[in-house]
């Protein structure tokens, strides 16, 4: 279309400048649209070989002698088709025309040559440009890949203390407490069910993560007995909100790692989720023992990997705090509400 309609303008203004050098306006217009169009039918076969062919050659020489070629191959089937159709059909009767198309064979030669150059840098700018978007869609598909890997890198990280703890505990129940034995490995089946399939989305809903957490808790519980308490405030209007998949994980298990596993009195961990305008707003405390040493211990594994993940998924639109004062140590999440 933009094509078709550059090469009209060109024909008007052609016309114009061949009427007021003395032509009449129907001999100037039939000469400036046989010509151009013709000229532009041998142009447009012009793109295949510069697009598939010469642009892909480094040798400047060998470019210059293809294109050398190419300007030859359109003013040979260029000039000669138009001057004998227009010449068969006009000139035959009309000295004025022929003399016309007789005087101006060089400067439509000229002519020829001039649009080829202008035509042919156009199509070196389209490539150019078509490359650039294909080289930065393939950055973008790259970049995808490189995020999907690191993400699911990063969901895949199960703390596998937990999955010892818990099967030494299951060992342990089945001669002792057959019931409860069961129960954790139902549990433990459930838990790590979730863990498998949440690899295949990205994002996971508040009430499917923290039925998952419950389960995680539950298996601990079973282990630390009246030691664990587990208390959420979660506003329904947050339970079907969007946010990445085991995200909250390491942060439960930093709780039982930190708090729970070295702490002689009852752990109390409280998960506080609400809407704050556009914003989801998670809040996770647990007390701990501020005289031991559990605190330094571990090389904080669990919130770089919360941290990294916010960062792919939200670049700068989420944030994460953390800190440990008069014996509690409280994680604040604040990442975009979506429901």
């Amino acid at each position: 279309m933009v094509f078709g309609g550059v090469w009209m303008l060109v024909t008007a203004v052609q016309t114009a400048i061949v009427h007021i050098s003395g032509l009449s306006f129907e001999y100037a217009l039939a000469d400036s649209v046989m010509f151009n169009f013709l000229l532009a039918c041998c142009l447009i076969p012009v793109w295949y070989p510069i697009r598939f062919n010469i642009w892909k050659r480094d040798t400047w020489h060998i470019n210059i002698a293809l294109h050398l070629v190419l300007i030859c191959a359109v003013i040979i089937a260029w000039l000669p088709v138009g001057y004998g159709l227009l010449r068969y059909l006009i000139g035959q009767n009309n000295d004025v025309y022929n003399h016309f198309l007789k005087i101006s064979l060089w400067w439509k030669a000229l002519e020829g040559i001039l649009f080829y150059i202008v035509v042919v840098l156009v199509y070196y700018l389209c490539i150019y440009v078509e490359q650039l978007n294909e080289k930065a869609a393939n950055e973008i598909r790259l970049n995808r890949l490189v995020k999907d890997s690191e993400l699911n890198l990063l969901k895949s990280q199960i703390n596998p203390h937990f999955l010892f703890n818990s099967m030494n505990s299951v060992n342990s129940l089945i001669i002792s407490n057959p019931e409860q034995a069961q129960k954790m490995l139902v549990a433990l089946s459930d838990y790590l069910r979730y863990a498998v399939l949440s690899t295949n989305s990205v994002y996971s809903c508040i009430a499917d993560e923290m039925e998952n957490i419950e389960r995680y808790l539950s298996i601990e519980q079973l282990r630390f007995g009246d030691k664990l308490l587990y208390e959420p405030e979660i506003e329904p209007s947050c339970h079907n909100a969007k946010l990445p998949a085991m995200l909250l994980q390491p942060l439960f298990e930093n709780a039982i790692k930190h708090g729970v596993y070295e702490s002689l009195e009852t752990v109390r961990i409280i998960t506080k989720i609400k809407k704050d305008n556009s914003y989801l707003h998670i809040e996770l405390s647990n007390n701990f023992d501020a005289d031991g040493v559990s605190l330094k211990k571990g090389s904080g594994t669990g919130l770089k990997n919360i941290r990294e993940r916010l960062r792919l998924l939200y670049g700068t639109s989420a944030a994460m705090q953390s800190k440990a004062e008069h014996g509690i140590f409280t994680v604040i999440l604040k990442i975009p509400y979506n429901n």
